[in-house]
Order: structure tokens, then C-alpha cells, then sequence
């Protein structure tokens, strides 16, 4: 039976947590749940969870956790960072292992977890923590390429959101100490998970929005430096998630979300010609193109200089790319087997582009009638490009 005290305990803080209610009008992301950084050989991370991970009081994910966290992570591993968030505020340990279950997380070379602070308010019991978190991370292990990191963040203080109104170093604080106890056991016992405190000064978003985004670059630093050395050796080893998303997607998979997306055969947008013309003129080529890969057909959706719209799938360096899943170079086609019958086209620089779940459709490239060298071509700025096209495939057409 529960102690007197306890459960008056309990019922006094959840009449403070009923301020979490006021974040239903407190400025969160409503782009999609994605931020990156330039480079190239990005590595990819996910960020799991609820409070910080929403990305309460700023308007973008780039200004949130994902975007700050890419662009921390970048700095210390000198490559591209692609970070992406799955979110919820209503996400608590209870529910943690259920909202992940079934979804596909073979891609990303780390996923970081920001769980906790709803569990501490409402002082779930240690054992109830215990085998909610355990639970999630035995669902995270069992889907993720077997070199992923998992990181999971400490939880704050709550104290040290203002307007939860709670003493520091009073019961709640001292709960969520004895949450974080739980989780540094069971990180501990498993070999690929690991445990980083968050910064005292976490986001909160309660009350002052316009304050609310500046500790997102100290959560990103705090977690960089955990993932980066993580992914490193993974990377060392030779053995990282790359290999699996990097694999060739079945014909079928592509064929679905080129056809869901509703742009075969439709007219030039000018929101694609413009990002088009700019990799032709930045780029330096003669043409370039926005390509997606159908059934037996490559079909150029947009096209600047000397492009043809729709060209035979033998011949196709887009429908390569698409297989290879990286930035794919030809300095001159006609020294290279694979594309010998090219007739017009000797260089070649393309980078796949992903539909909004994470499927390759199609590329961006650039081509010239006279052979380059691979070093002429700027692979950073070849990837920016394709994710402005992969940025408007997620935005609704200007009009409809």
C-alpha cells in the first residue's frame, strides 16, 4: 500500500505539471523534423523522444535540436551530419518502446535519446522507469544496424525550468537523480549504449519563447561530444550504418514513392528550375537536372542548358547514382564502361535524392560535353543543392 505521504507528494506536483499544458501555445517546430550540415560522407543520427527533442520555443528544427546538433557533431568530425528527430510531447517511458516499434531505424549511425522529465514530474516509480527504459532499448537494439551508438540524455534538473516553480534540490530534483541512477545502470550493463548529462540549462520553452532557443547549441555540444568519438570508431572499424542505407533499394520501394509524389510527366515548377539553374551556373557545367527514376523511364523533372527531358534508363548515370546511394563523379564517360554509348555526355557529377520517408527517387547533377576532372566538381556544394530539392518535395506546390 502507498504511503500518506507520497501520494500527496505526487498530487501537489502534478497540479505543477499542469503548466505543461501551456505549451500548446508556445512556439515548436512545424517544418519538417530534420536538420543538417554541410559536407560530405554525412553521418546520420536520430533524435528520440520528448521536451528538448520537440524543439519547444523556436520555429524551425534547424534552430532546434536537429539543426544545432548537425552542425556541432560536423564540426567535430569534419563530415556532413544529417540529424532527424521523432518527437512527441505526450511520449513518456511508458509509452517510449510502442511509439518506436515498427519504424525504420536500419539507417541512422546513431540515435539519441531525451526522455525523462514528464516521468519525473509525475514521480514514476524507479521500477516502472526501470522496465519502461529497458524496454525501449531492447526495441531500439533490435532495429538498428548492429554498429549504431545509442545515447541516452540524463534528465534535468526540473528545478531548473522556472516555470515549473520547483524548489532546488527538493523532491522532484532528487527523483529525477534517482531516475538518472536507473538509467546509468542500465547503460552500463549494455555495450552499446551510453549516458550523457544535458546541460543545467535546458530548453524549456515555458513562458519565455523568445529565450527558449538559446540553450539548444549547449545540448548540441554536450551531445557531440559523446556521439562524434562514437561514430568515429565506427567509422574506423569499418563497420557503420552506411552499408545499409548506401544498399540498393528495391525497384518496387522507388517505383511507389516516385509515383506517390505526384511529379511524373507534370509541368516545370519554377521552385525546382531555380535550384536547377543555380547548380548549372555554381557548378560550372553546361547542363543539369533534376531527375526521378520510374519504371524502365528516367525523366528529367527539371532541366537547365543542354538536358533533355527524358532520357533511356540504358543510359541514365542518374538511375547509377540512385543505386549507389552516394555522390557519384564520371570524369569522362567515354572511358568508362558503364556509359561508353552515352553519345553527348562526357561529364557527369550527381547526388541522389531522397523522398520525405527516406527513399532515393531520383538525382540533382550537373553535365558537360567535355571531360573533367573529379576535382572540378564540389561534392559539399553538389549535396547542399540536393537537399533544397529534397526540402521542396516536403513543401505543398506554391498553389495547390
Amino acid at each position: 500500500m502507498r504511503s500518506l505521504p507520497l501520494l500527496l507528494v505526487r498530487a501537489w506536483v502534478r497540479t505543477r505539471y499542469r503548466v505543461v499544458d501551456e505549451l500548446l501555445s508556445t512556439p515548436c517546430p512545424d517544418d519538417h523534423p530534420s536538420g543538417h550540415a554541410p559536407g560530405t560522407d554525412p553521418d546520420r543520427v536520430l533524435v528520440l523522444g520528448n521536451g528538448p527533442a520537440v524543439g519547444w520555443g523556436v520555429r524551425s528544427h534547424d534552430l532546434a535540436l536537429p539543426g544545432t546538433l548537425a552542425r556541432a557533431l560536423s564540426a567535430l568530425t569534419g563530415r556532413g551530419a544529417d540529424v532527424d528527430a521523432l518527437a512527441d510531447a505526450d511520449v513518456a517511458v511508458a509509452t517510449a518502446a510502442s511509439f518506436v516499434t515498427g519504424r525504420d531505424l536500419g539507417r541512422y549511425d546513431a540515435v539519441v535519446v531525451v526522455l525523462g522529465m514528464s516521468d519525473a514530474l509525475r514521480l514514476v516509480p524507479r521500477s516502472r522507469w526501470a522496465s519502461g527504459l529497458a524496454a525501449l532499448l531492447d526495441t531500439l537494439e533490435e532495429a538498428v544496424d548492429p554498429s549504431c551508438e545509442i545515447v541516452v540524455t540524463g534528465i534535468q534538473p526540473p528545478s531548473s525550468v522556472p516555470k515549473f516553480a520547483l524548489r532546488r534540490g527538493g523532491v522532484v530534483d532528487a527523483h529525477a537523480d534517482e531516475l538518472n541512477r536507473v538509467t546509468a545502470e542500465l547503460c552500463a550493463a549494455r555495450a552499446r549504449v551510453s549516458m550523457v548529462c544535458p546541460p543545467v540549462a535546458a530548453p524549456e520553452g515555458l513562458g519565455e519563447p523568445a529565450r527558449a532557443s538559446v540553450p539548444y547549441p549547449a545540448w548540441a555540444a554536450a551531445l557531440a561530444a559523446v556521439v562524434a568519438p562514437l561514430v568515429d570508431a565506427a567509422l574506423a572499424a569499418g563497420s557503420t550504418a552506411r552499408t545499409a542505407r548506401e544498399a540498393p533499394q528495391t525497384d518496387e520501394t522507388r517505383i511507389a514513392a516516385v509515383r506517390a509524389l505526384g511529379l511524373l510527366d507534370t509541368p516545370a515548377e519554377k521552385r525546382f528550375d531555380d535550384i536547377v539553374e543555380r547548380a548549372r551556373v555554381l557548378l560550372g557545367a553546361q547542363g543539369a537536372a533534376f531527375s526521378l527514376i520510374d519504371d524502365g523511364r528516367h525523366w528529367n523533372k527539371s532541366i537547365a542548358g543542354s538536358s533533355q527531358v527524358e532520357v533511356p534508363i540504358a543510359s541514365s548515370f542518374c538511375s547509377q547514382t540512385v543505386r549507389t546511394g552516394t555522390a557519384m563523379v564520371v570524369p569522362d564517360a567515354w572511358r568508362d564502361d558503364r556509359f561508353v554509348s552515352h553519345p553527348s555526355v562526357r561529364f557527369y557529377a550527381g547526388h541522389p535524392v531522397e523522398s520525405p520517408d527516406g527513399v532515393r527517387i531520383g538525382a540533382l547533377c550537373v553535365v558537360d560535353a567535355e571531360p573533367r576532372s573529379a576535382e572540378s566538381v564540389d561534392l559539399v556544394l553538389l549535396r547542399e543543392l540536393a537537399l533544397q530539392v529534397q526540402r521542396e518535395l516536403r513543401a505543398a506546390p506554391v498553389g495547390g
